[in-house]
């Protein structure tokens, strides 16, 4: 794992095909990158835990 120039990790993520070409799929339909996407994911499935 590293670290890029905006501060941020970078690191490997192994994924089934069906479920990255669903989050491709919603990321295109909400105007995100795949990776922005699955950050905004990620976020709202923590802020639900709250």
């Amino acid at each position: 794992m590293s670290i890029n120039e905006k501060n941020e990790k970078v690191f490997t993520l192994r994924i089934k095909n069906e479920l990255f070409e669903r989050i491709k799929k919603d990321a295109e339909d909400n105007k995100r990158s795949i990776t922005k996407h699955i950050e905004y994911i990620l976020e709202n499935s923590l802020k639900s835990e709250k």
